[in-house]
């Protein structure tokens, strides 16, 4: 598996195998949803500057995946109830 930078990462160390939610994660396809939009990225770029030493792109494109499976899930939900 790699990571959000492509890097191939240790099976030893590969977070997306800790816990549940690491593993719905490891099983989204982020790269399209968060690097190849442009706002997108430009945020988080401000968001590293204003927390230069407490903030991982790598936590933050997990972070930012789990808001917008929730996000699906709201509107799949507020969908549903209405028809």
């Amino acid at each position: 598996m790699k990571n959000v930078f492509g890097k191939e990462i240790p099976q030893n160390q590969n977070p997306y195998r800790k816990n549940d939610t690491m593993r719905l994660l490891g099983h989204q396809y982020a790269a399209s949803i968060i690097w190849d939009n442009d706002v997108v990225r430009h945020e988080i770029k401000e968001i590293s500057e204003a927390r230069p030493y407490t903030f991982t792109v790598d936590a933050a494109s997990d972070i930012f995946m789990l808001g917008y499976i929730y996000g699906k899930r709201a509107e799949r939900a507020r969908r549903k109830k209405t028809t």
